[in-house]
């Protein structure tokens, strides 16, 4: 039997007072959950996520009205949505159980301790449950969206008809090539063009854009139609990888990184500021400050965005090289100086040093503007369970403790259209926890999962509901703070992938659902032939019906897929999504091998000179 969707339902005999099919009953029991007034309460119902005013905006005069909305403002993120969402299911009841039991367990939440109900706030360092293990997705094929011909996206014109290599609804990509092998981790990023797969057997395969060497293959050339095996020069077992913009990062099993591509920001971090980039895997140079060498750092997880490239350790601790020019680096500066008129140079960094500053606003208020940030009381001993880069910033959630408290988020760097989550657009330049997500609300529903795209963000929580911040459609407005995306959460969907690429955010459930929105003009929001490239709202990706998603990755001009093929029910959903083999890209291929450039001492194409040439 096919997954059905799920929906749910308002009891009968209560009187609906309220937006998103509140009663007054509703409005009784979230008052003595959060132990609010029930007037408050009704303000933060009838706002629907938009916020309240909060007592810095109305008279200092009475301290209980002031206090009250101090706690309201504390509680005011998507409370109503969230509750709703809980009790509809059952609050844990059969629905939610089974549901919840059908999703594939990612190792960041498997580990992560039962938390108790109510958060534990503590000021000094936690206990984390470490050491951690690198982030793997249960089994699966591997599909894509969108264009295989990856010298098109931000650059050329879209072809008026169609042709093979463009995939307008999820295709499983050349299983003849991969030799049916099944994968585990997929990996691309909002920026780039280029993808990463490793296998079950910890293979990394690499296709896409290929002109500074990014796939470290020993060539440059325009594109890689066809998913091939890579290579640092010695047998190594794959279990993370980074992809940014012009370049790539490879995370193997003893713990020691590799990169490839471009470096004109320092962001291979192969501590070598002269290298304009390599088209072969170079060792990267990873720097605790504490011991000044690398033995002992263990990398479990990579992550990068156009000119960042961001580490975290089997410890826990973050480390970062590249740019620093929207504080992408987490070191507290930019470190903007004059090269010569009309140009400005930043101090990026050419090798991954950890970074160990953390701070938290001086007020709980989720108003916006500006406000002043402090360090934190347990900023050193912080630990992290992952990151994700966008464009030009990043997010991370706090690791798992075994005292219960719940998971801190960090955003930082470039904060257009409020993507940081903290609801002013303004640039952080070192990591920042994000208020939204603390409060009762997140008790037993804490983050465990984030994903950035070009200018916008999600994050995951334990229970499968989604939060946006930010934006990704050219014909909406800027989330400025994270709300719930309800369409989800109050259908009783458990998200259990999210992706956010170039102009798209899609989300998996649990019961074989996958939706998208955003802009997608070479079919990556995978609606299918003739069917529409742009949607303001949250519609279903038909071609993936019924289909259990255990990883997602979306990029520029492509989104890409794991799904799950256990059972017969898995065999029966997967038999209606189309296959491209080798034969189907041939044309491309035997384009694209006869564009093939050098080797590496040839280095990454070079721009044509301006001007008339110089005499000899």
């Amino acid at each position: 039997m096919p997954r059905p969707r799920k929906s749910t339902t308002t009891s009968a005999g209560q009187t609906v007072s309220l937006p998103s099919n509140g009663t007054t009953a509703d409005i009784t029991h979230l008052s003595n959950v959060l132990g609010l007034s029930s007037d408050i309460v009704t303000d933060i119902m009838t706002c629907q996520g938009m916020g309240v005013r909060s007592s810095r905006s109305t008279s200092s005069a009475g301290g209980a009205a002031s206090a009250d909305g101090a706690a309201a403002m504390a509680a005011m993120s998507n409370v109503w949505g969230d509750w709703m969402s809980e009790e509809m299911t059952g609050g844990g009841g059969a629905a939610s159980s089974s549901a919840q039991a059908a999703a594939p367990k990612t190792t960041e939440e498997s580990s992560a301790p039962v938390p108790s109900s109510a958060p534990v706030e503590s000021s000094g360092p936690r206990n984390y449950i470490l050491p951690l293990s690198p982030h793997k997705s249960q089994p699966g094929l591997l599909l894509q969206t969108g264009t295989l011909d990856s010298t098109i996206p931000g650059r050329s014109s879209i072809p008026k008809q169609p042709r093979v290599l463009d995939l307008e609804c999820p295709t499983i990509l050349f299983s003849e090539a991969v030799g049916g092998k099944k994968f585990v981790k997929v990996v691309t990023s909002p920026t780039s063009c280029h993808s990463v797969a490793i296998t079950e057997d910890g293979e990394a395969y690499g296709w896409g854009r290929n002109e500074t060497g990014q796939l470290g293959l020993g060539y440059s050339s325009p594109c890689v139609p066809v998913p091939t095996l890579l290579s640092i020069g010695t047998d190594a077992t794959f279990v993370s990888a980074g992809v940014g913009k012009y370049h790539t990062l490879l995370v193997t099993e003893d713990g020691t990184v590799h990169a490839s591509g471009g470096n004109k920001c320092g962001q291979l971090g192969v501590n070598n500021e002269k290298l304009d980039g390599c088209d072969k895997f170079r060792k990267c140079a990873v720097v605790d400050y504490a011991s000044e060498e690398e033995d002992g750092v263990k990398i479990i997880h990579a992550a990068c965005g156009e000119n960042i490239s961001a580490l975290i350790s089997s410890k826990g601790h973050l480390y970062t090289a590249g740019s620093s020019e929207w504080g992408q680096l987490g070191n507290g500066e930019t470190g903007e100086y004059i090269v010569s008129a009309g140009r400005l140079g930043f101090a990026n960094c050419a090798k991954f040093l950890r970074r160990d500053m953390f701070v938290e606003s001086e007020s709980t208020s989720l108003d916006g503007g500006r406000v002043k940030c402090t360090p934190m009381a347990d900023a050193s001993s912080i630990r992290l369970q992952t990151v994700s880069c966008g464009r030009n910033h990043l997010f991370a959630v706090e690791a798992s403790s075994s005292g219960g408290e719940v998971p801190r988020v960090f955003s930082w760097g470039c904060g257009d259209y409020g993507t940081l989550g903290h609801a002013v657009q303004a640039d952080e330049y070192i990591p920042r926890v994000i208020n939204a997500f603390k409060g009762p609300v997140f008790a037993n529903n804490h983050p465990v999962d984030c994903a950035a795209g070009a200018n916008c963000s999600l994050v995951r929580t334990k229970n499968g509901h989604v939060y946006y911040m930010g934006k990704h459609k050219n014909n909406s407005e800027a989330v400025m703070r994270p709300s719930l995306i309800d369409v989800l959460a109050n259908n009783a969907h458990v998200v259990t992938c999210i992706g956010a690429g170039s102009q798209t955010v899609f989300c998996s459930t649990s019961n074989g659902v996958t939706v998208s929105s955003g802009h997608g003009s070479h079919g990556e929001l995978g609606y299918g032939k003739g069917e529409k490239k742009s949607s303001s709202k949250y519609e279903f990706v038909n071609g993936l019906d019924s289909c259990i998603v255990t990883g997602l990755a979306c990029g520029m001009g492509h989104t890409l897929f794991l799904v799950q093929d256990n059972d017969a029910d898995d065999a029966k959903a997967i038999q209606k999504i189309p296959t491209l083999e080798e034969s189907d890209a041939a044309e491309l291929i035997d384009q694209m091998n006869a564009k093939r450039g050098g080797g590496e001492d040839d280095g990454p194409p070079k721009k044509k000179a301006k001007g008339r040439p110089k005499k000899g």
